[in-house]
């Protein structure tokens, strides 16, 4: 009976940081398309990086800390398409969390793999994007 009620609370917990992962993800896919840094910064970790690998043919890997990408995005380097989210897996550990989504827009489409960091007060952020761009 002990052994029901713990699986319980941990599914309770799981379906509300589902929640929570889900909602960090939108807002990150919302704050890109509408470039909006401010709304960005809510849920990038303040160690956040991206990491892109061979962006539109390029041949090598990029790396770029939270004040860069937020500056691509400031000038609108980035983001400005509406895209749909489609989170196809979410798999939490504790207090780390990864998710495949698929960001799909006019002209690109981003599989993106995104490392998540629970806070303290139990909220979530981004703390590393992988993105595959692909163009449709």
């Amino acid at each position: 009976m002990l052994l029901m009620a713990i699986q319980f609370a941990g599914n309770a917990q799981n379906t509300t940081d589902l929640a929570k992962i889900s909602e960090v993800v939108h807002t990150f896919s919302t704050a890109g398309d509408k470039q909006d840094a401010s709304l960005l910064e809510t849920v990038l970790h303040p160690q956040f990086r991206a990491v892109v690998h061979r962006f539109m043919g390029a041949p090598d890997v990029s790396l770029m800390d939270r004040a860069n990408f937020l500056q691509l995005l400031r000038d609108k380097k980035i983001g400005g398409d509406k895209r749909e989210v489609h989170i196809l897996h979410t798999e939490i550990t504790n207090n780390i969390a990864t998710v495949k989504a698929i960001l799909e827009g006019k002209a690109l489409r981003f599989t993106n793999y995104i490392s998540l960091v629970k806070l303290e007060d139990g909220s979530w952020q981004i703390v590393g994007d992988m993105p595959d761009v692909e163009k449709l």
